[in-house]
């Protein structure tokens, strides 16, 4: 190329109006051009003619252009050729034309850079060639590149069609996959049925799905979830695409973003190309697709995960559960987990003429695999504020659930109830015969230090569990105590062998005695508290410890009342002797509160006659006494406490189930530990365990009138589940039934509407095809008979 033609004034002319849509005047100038010298790259970029018509979609010009000699493969400066903007604009006429005309296919941006020189600087014009063009957003990309990227599906098939490369990778390793959907806008149909399509062309290309994108990790998989598009992910994953990859950047599967998106179509695609157990994947901070689902508020994206099998009680890093999620994303949480627990429980009828003779009662939810089956429940217990929300205890499923788990671990209740009554009987023993100096009671205290060691076993184990827990327990701290106690007073007794008589002279060491007194207390108070756990009993201990802590409150907020009244009774009783200090006159006041005045021996005289007190002072002090804490605190008190019991009336059946769950965990957590799976342990042992800690996720319960027919074919005894519980089963498998055949029937009468309007339309287009197969016949008919009348005149003629 010569700088005659460089520096051309019609070859800048001829570009720029083009690039300006001034097309008459391109015309013009290609007119006066006889001699074909207008085809040569002008500006900077070295832009040609030919390309800027291709980018305006001209293809009357391209054919002028290529007619004097414009070539059809020239690249700019930076490699961009006429096909390079054709797909970029998506004019599928003018890729056609260059693919009919020689086009390359497969050239890359930015390979085929232009090394000639630079046009004359002098001419300014020729600098400002080119700059409306669009400038490529990476080196090394291909027409296919630019065409799947804006989305061009009309291109993408020419392309392909005229032996494309599909696994073509530019200089950052990214196929025409990759970039499949990038601009599209997932509320747009039209723009998703383009995207759609162009994933059938690749993938039917043989194209690789499973390219990794080489700065965010992600698949073409992830792009197709993103966008929520069903139907592209179905034909990527029929195609070999990996559902579970996780994607570099956060750990992401395909899962997890269509459960942030919220697209349950797509979601129950990938739910059914997955195996059941990786439905729990987790990303980089623990998370599962359900979490992500919580978190976004997609009430049906969480109903098809759960119903698939995904875990409830699944924990973040930060420690927040699904049911946390739930309650704290999710609208009216309680009524979506109700309506959750009310779908495990289903009738095995087809037809609602057919009577209820069983039901079927999945636990699936409650219990995931691999798992403690009491995780959910506890789950459950945690994330709920108040009692209100506790009210999903009683659910019949839950309670059931609860019901037999108790069934299956009482026994392991039993027996740590009964080493804890041979240890309070066995400490109270000790303790009797070491006052008395009997000297044989070896045995007793060896049973002693057994059952001692036995509950710091036990209580370490628990400790070593979950410390947060069972260290904020009032039952851990008393076992530990009493324990520990119980375990010191029983080695110390070896040493300290202390006659009748010195303990009565306070010879012996007194710490034993203190010990033992402490260590007897508290062991039978533990005994009251652990026979409370047992569900019959439940209710009294909840009422104990109700009434206990609100006494120990007001006591609290009033006692510097009676630290008042004692002190000024120390005072004015000061020659009394049960004041004779502060400790004696508190004892002595709280005594007073019960009735316990001894009015006499307060206000008595001495023996000369003269009062040992202040007589005007003490009885105004005494009578105030009596009207506010005999009188006002005390039946303060007792109102505080009836109206305890009356609120636990109301609520004592969910704080009982309450109680029951958290038992039936400790349970569970206990009987799970990693000591019990050793090797130490025997193998009958370890799968007695086993069997008594899991309970079945799916049994069958039968009507009354049917049991004896189907007894053997029972999973679990009716025994186990009151019948209340039963015919709250049956009921709530009813309702469920009834909705889902209503939303059936529902479903029926759209597809019956759909159906008609097809009909009606089918029989429209008939009638129109009849009526204009009619005006035809006719209109043959009345030319044949014209032609017949002329034939006949001819011939008469």
């Amino acid at each position: 190329m010569t700088a005659k033609h460089e520096c051309d004034p019609d070859d800048v002319a001829l570009v720029s109006a083009i690039e300006n849509g001034e097309f008459d005047r391109a015309s013009e100038i290609l007119a006066r051009d006889s001699q074909n010298g207008h085809v040569h790259p002008v500006g900077a970029l070295q832009v040609t003619a030919l390309q800027v018509a291709a980018w305006q979609g001209r293809i009357d010009l391209l054919d002028r252009l290529y007619e004097k000699g414009a070539g059809v493969n020239d690249a700019d400066k930076i490699g961009r050729c006429a096909l390079y903007y054709a797909a970029h604009r998506g004019n599928i006429d003018v890729t056609e034309w260059l693919l009919r005309h020689g086009g390359c296919v497969d050239a890359k941006v930015g390979i085929y850079s232009c090394t000639k020189s630079s046009p004359d600087t002098s001419l300014m014009t020729s600098c400002f060639v080119g700059r409306k063009l669009p400038l490529p957003m990476c080196w090394g990309r291909t027409p296919l590149h630019e065409a799947v990227k804006n989305n061009h599906a009309d291109v993408v098939r020419a392309l392909v069609e005229h032996s494309a490369d599909v696994n073509a990778k530019d200089e950052r390793l990214i196929t025409p996959l990759l970039l499949a959907g990038s601009a599209v806008n997932r509320d747009d149909l039209k723009e998703m049925t383009k995207f759609v399509e162009i994933v059938k062309i690749l993938v039917a290309a043989k194209v690789f799905v499973n390219v990794i994108h080489p700065d965010t990790g992600t698949t073409a998989l992830h792009h197709a979830a993103m966008l929520g598009s069903a139907e592209a992910t179905e034909i990527l994953l029929s195609n070999g695409a990996w559902p579970m990859y996780k994607c570099k950047s956060s750990g992401s599967t395909p899962l997890h973003i269509v459960a942030s998106t919220g697209s349950t179509e797509t979601l129950m695609v990938l739910l059914e190309a997955m195996l059941p157990h990786n439905i729990d994947t987790r990303d980089q901070i623990n998370r599962t697709a359900l979490h992500r689902a919580a978190y976004r508020g997609h009430r049906e994206c969480v109903r098809a995960l759960i119903e698939h099998g995904a875990n409830l009680a699944a924990t973040t890093k930060t420690g927040i559960t699904v049911v946390d999620a739930i309650f704290a994303h999710i609208p009216r949480p309680l009524a979506f987990l109700t309506e959750i627990l009310d779908s495990c429980v289903r009738t095995t009828n087809n037809s609602p003429l057919e009577t209820y003779d069983n039901i079927t009662v999945d636990f699936g939810t409650l219990a995931p695999k691999h798992q403690m089956q009491m995780a959910v429940v506890t789950a459950v217990i945690a994330a709920a504020s108040d009692i209100t929300q506790l009210a999903i205890l009683q659910h019949p499923l839950v309670e059931t659930f609860l019901r037999l788990k108790w069934a299956r671990l009482r026994i392991f209740f039993f027996f740590l109830m009964l080493v804890h009554l041979f240890f309070v009987i066995s400490l109270s023993i000790y303790a009797i015969m070491f006052i008395r100096d009997d000297t044989d009671h070896v045995v007793t205290r060896r049973i002693l230090e057994i059952c001692s060691c036995f509950l710091l076993f036990h209580n370490m184990i628990q400790v070593l569990l979950e410390p947060r827990h069972y260290l904020r327990q009032l039952e851990t701290w008393l076992s530990f105590i009493c324990a520990t106690l119980s375990l010191i007073t029983s080695i110390a007794g070896e040493f300290a062998k202390c006659s009748k008589e010195e303990i009565e002279s306070h010879q012996c060491a007194h710490w034993v005695l203190h010990s033992m007194s402490i260590a007897i207390l508290l062991s039978w108070m533990q005994m009251m508290l652990l026979i409370g756990r047992v569900p019959m009993w439940g209710y009294y201990a909840l009422m104990f410890s109700t009434v206990l802590k609100n006494i120990l409150k007001v006591l609290l907020a009033f006692g510097y009342l009676i630290v008042g009244f004692a002190l000024s009774f120390a005072v004015l009783f000061h020659g009394n002797d049960q004041f004779r200090d502060l400790w004696r006159a508190v004892v002595r006041t709280v005594v007073m509160m019960m009735g316990e005045y001894e009015y006499e021996e307060l206000f008595s005289r001495t023996e000369n006659g003269r009062m040992s007190f202040l007589p005007v002072t003490s009885r105004i002090v005494f009578f105030v006494f009596i009207m506010l804490a005999s009188i006002v605190l005390i039946n303060l008190m007792i109102g505080l406490a009836v109206n305890d019991i009356q609120g636990l009336e109301k609520e004592g059946h969910i704080r009982r189930l309450l109680k029951q769950a958290e038992f039936v965990a400790h349970l569970e957590r206990v009987t799970s530990h990693r000591i019990f799976r050793g090797n130490w342990l025997h193998p009958c042992l370890r799968i007695l365990l086993h069997s008594r800690r899991d309970i079945p996720t799916k049994i069958t319960l039968f009507s009354r009138e049917n049991y004896f027919y189907h007894v053997n074919h029972l999973t679990e005894s009716p025994s186990k589940i009151p019948a209340d519980l039963v015919e709250a089963l049956f009921l709530l498998a009813t309702k469920t039934f009834y909705k889902n055949d209503n939303l059936a029937s529902k479903n029926i009468e759209i597809g019956d509407a759909k159906l008609t309007s097809i009909l009606s339309n089918l029989e429209e287009q008939i009638r129109e095809l009849k009526t204009q197969y009619y005006r035809n016949l006719m209109n043959r008919r009345s030319l044949m008979r014209r032609g017949f009348k002329r034939k006949s005149v001819q011939r008469r003629l």
